[in-house]
């Protein structure tokens, strides 16, 4: 493959990454067993199209401004998505995802006056670990979406709706989800506040 070609693949996986989230937003919030489904498995893909395009940049050193720019708006964008479509589905707390998206913006802030000096501020540790709970959690939560879909579709198809059933859900869908995105939204709490302690210089400078 020439390099020519290669060196495009990363910027290909995140426009694609970005219509796959064009399509999985409407699709989520259909909130139905098959479109749960395929709303999983289009999270995924998107998901595993992040770590590709990545993982390419790094093996082969491929950098571009587009890839700066437009790579982490998609994580962005993805992520978001995901947890909006959450709240508008009554799973997760506004509160948590509030957190979670200021989060976002004071790290994009950051970054953007460090460049200014010509520093990169590299991801954190802490980040990380956000990061990758963030994922897991949001699979976590497609999956016990779907379970609970296929479990009302199977009571509707036999005519049994009980109080064991609404149980279920409420279990599936308001307790395992809010605790999961409850560690999240302290991960980036942390990961936050470690970013704008570590960059502190920043602000004092400005104000």
């Amino acid at each position: 493959m020439k390099f020519e070609t290669l060196k495009k693949i990363p910027n290909r996986l995140t426009m694609f990454r970005i219509f796959i989230i064009i399509i999985f937003i409407p699709t989520v919030l259909m909130d139905k067993m098959i479109s749960s489904y395929i709303a999983l498995f289009l999270f995924i893909i998107a998901a595993i199209s992040d770590y590709l395009d990545g993982y390419i940049a790094r093996k082969y050193n491929i950098i571009s401004n587009f890839g700066k720019v437009m790579d982490p708006l998609a994580d962005k964008i993805m992520v978001i998505s995901a947890l909006l479509c959450f709240v508008q589905l009554n799973i997760v707390p506004a509160w948590m995802v509030i957190i979670i998206i200021a989060r976002e913006f004071l790290i994009s802030g950051i970054r953007i006056m460090a460049a200014k000096d010509g520093d990169i501020i590299a991801a954190s540790n802490w980040g990380k670990i956000k990061t990758i709970t963030e994922i897991i959690a949001i699979i976590a939560i497609l999956v016990l979406l779907s379970i609970v879909n296929t479990l009302e579709y199977l009571s509707i198809s036999t005519e049994k709706i009980s109080i064991l059933d609404f149980q279920i859900r409420v279990i599936l869908l308001r307790l395992i989800p809010y605790w999961l995105m409850f560690f999240v939204a302290v991960t980036a709490l942390i990961s936050g506040l470690e970013y704008y302690f570590k960059n502190i210089k920043l602000f004092e400078n400005e104000i």
